[in-house]
């Protein structure tokens, strides 16, 4: 639910992985992305539309920072350690001077493999501090390890953070839904509850029988928020009195 996609962590718009090695010069394709992972192409193909959507270098890893800083703040320091991380930070800073776009990708994506090796051997722990990450970087609440919301005038945005990894899935999103509907019903300000991703679109019946209506979104919203997902992204809306009817309890 308000999933964003990114490169690396693939619930935001954008967010990358690294290496240890630096690369100091192009990288030859054909040579460079031979044993490469999904998650190597994904955050490959979103530096490229970093590089594009701005000509200018320092807000080209500024885009990148404000999503990697959080990741880097909840992150076990015995898996990725302070020193690994202010050598990445430094390595980053290197991105500046490239002033080519598949240059700057397979740069910032090597630079930051390490994030890479952690969601592949660390899973748990990836998703746990993407989770936090995430929830600081989008100014979402967190109401428990798989739901989250953030507040947008009359409107709550339901965020689902990844967590193919958390066990009682049920039970945390059925203990979020009952602790966010007492977020809305002492918030009389709150009109409609939504949920925004590709969850949707995949699975349209678990939200209709929540009592959610499910609506696509824009060409240009997708673009906006979700401009790296190739999946359909849909909308589920429900209004302020049949979620609480649902699911406050008195």
């Amino acid at each position: 639910m308000s999933f964003e996609s990114s490169p690396l962590f693939k619930n935001t718009k954008k967010l990358p992985e690294d290496n240890d090695d630096l690369i100091t010069n192009s990288i030859p394709l054909e040579k460079e992305h031979l044993n490469e992972t999904n998650a190597h192409k994904q955050a490959r193909e979103g530096f490229a539309m970093i590089y594009e959507n701005s000509s200018d270098p320092h807000k080209r890893l500024s885009d990148i920072m404000k999503h990697i800083d959080p990741f880097f703040t909840y992150i076990d320091k015995a898996i990725l350690p302070q020193e690994k991380i202010d050598n990445i930070k430094t390595k980053l800073q290197m991105s500046l001077s490239i002033e080519n776009k598949d240059e700057f990708a397979n740069f910032i994506t090597k630079t930051i493999e390490p994030l890479i090796d952690i969601k592949n051997n660390n899973r748990a722990e990836f998703e746990k501090a993407h989770a936090q990450a995430m929830n600081e970087s989008r100014g979402f609440i967190e109401i428990n390890r798989l739901l989250s919301y953030g507040k947008s005038g009359s409107i709550i945005h339901i965020h689902a953070p990844a967590g193919k990894t958390v066990d009682n899935k049920i039970t945390l999103y059925r203990d979020g839904m009952t602790k966010l509907a007492e977020v809305v019903h002492n918030d009389s300000e709150i009109k409609n509850i939504t949920a925004t991703s590709y969850i949707v679109a995949e699975h349209p019946g678990l939200f209709k029988r929540a009592g959610f209506t499910i609506g696509d979104v824009t060409k240009e919203f997708k673009e906006e928020h979700y401009y790296n997902e190739k999946a359909t992204i849909k909308k589920a809306t429900i209004s302020r009195e049949d979620f609480l009817q649902r699911f406050y309890k008195k």
